[in-house]
């Protein structure tokens, strides 16, 4: 039996299992805190404009969220500089702004009927960075959570439309646009993660609020786009039924005339009051149809101010659009009608 004792190979296992542990504890704390550690100094190195303040104070970012929009050394950009800092393979909120290696550009939208804009996707942006810094086990929950919600409103028209367009410009990352979609644009949710997005916003209904205000001005266009489509195709169709009765009348009243004209000549009459009674008849035709030509005249005037009217949205819609990169309208709103 060996009396020697062992004990340089057990403060060896414990040395060494010290250590191990010390190490799993930092690549831990670097692994859940090692973004913010960073964020911290990025955010502290970065001055913003008096512009990008301006759009923290709307968005009214809490200290985390401010933490990391700066972290990320947000760029508002004209049109050739977001361009090319923003392919539109990369592009998240479409043409207005992009989160990209983790910096956020953002278009300078300065059309006055947009307001609202600029700080819609400053805050759509912030949340894909925000997403990005989730751990693996929050990830997990706030992906539960947000897939919850979406069952909610999935049925929604705006939902509906933007992750169409998501799930074939970056497909794989639905969860992610959702993150941000249902921050900035859905009024109510569920507490649990509403009080998840309080750790951004101190009042997210603000940015929704924003939101709503902007996409209100484009809602507006095409609703009244709409209308006048809808109204120029019903009186399109009325005029082509009520002109085509117009040549019948006007048709079948000549051929009255010239048969009245032949009757009077030929002595066809066989008093003067039947021949005056006959053109009596005829002249108040003429005048009937004069009217209805007059009526008519009338009603292709307003017709015609209805495509202008039309085509004046077409134009304002363009102008919008182009206020936003230089983007022309959809081919609904911008399409001349006849």
């Amino acid at each position: 039996m060996n009396d020697t004792p062992n004990s340089k190979p057990r403060h060896s296992f414990r040395k060494g299992f010290f250590a191990a542990v010390v190490f799993l504890a930092i690549a831990a704390a670097a692994y859940f805190y090692g973004f913010q550690t960073l964020d911290m100094v990025r955010a502290a190195s970065f001055t913003p404009s008096s512009q990008l303040s301006g759009v923290e104070e709307r968005i009214e970012l809490t200290d985390t969220g401010t933490r990391i929009f700066r972290a990320t050394s947000p760029a508002i950009e004209d049109s050739d500089q977001f361009n090319s800092d923003c392919q539109s393979t990369e592009r998240t909120t479409a043409i207005l702004g992009c989160y990209y290696r983790d910096q956020i550009y953002l278009y300078n939208v300065q059309n006055e009927e947009l307001d609202g804009a600029l700080e819609t996707t400053a805050a759509h942006e912030l949340l894909h960075a925000a997403y990005s810094r989730l751990n693996f086990f929050e990830k997990q929950r706030v992906d539960a959570l947000i897939n919850a919600q979406y069952e909610k409103v999935k049925d929604d028209e705006t939902i509906k439309e933007l992750m169409s367009y998501y799930s074939e410009a970056e497909p794989g990352e639905e969860t992610n646009e959702l993150h941000s979609i249902l921050g900035t644009t859905i009024a109510s949710l569920d507490s649990e993660l509403e009080e998840y997005y309080a750790r951004y916003f101190e009042d997210r209904a603000v940015v929704v609020a924003l939101s709503q205000k902007y996409t209100q001005t484009f809602a507006s266009l095409e609703a009244q786009a709409e209308e006048y489509k809808t109204k120029i195709a019903s009186e399109e169709a009325a005029l082509e039924t009520a002109i085509s009765d117009y040549k019948s009348d006007l048709s079948q009243l000549n051929s009255d005339i010239q048969s009245f004209n032949q009757r009077a000549q030929s002595g066809d009459f066989t008093s003067l009051a039947a021949f005056q009674s006959s053109r009596s008849t005829l002249a108040a035709r003429v005048s009937a149809l004069n009217q209805q030509q007059a009526e008519l005249n009338s009603r292709i005037e307003a017709y015609n101010d209805m495509i202008a009217e039309y085509n004046a949205l077409a134009v304002r819609a363009n102008q919008l659009y182009q206020s936003i990169n230089g983007v022309t309208a959809p081919s609904e709103i911008s399409d001349d009608n006849g």
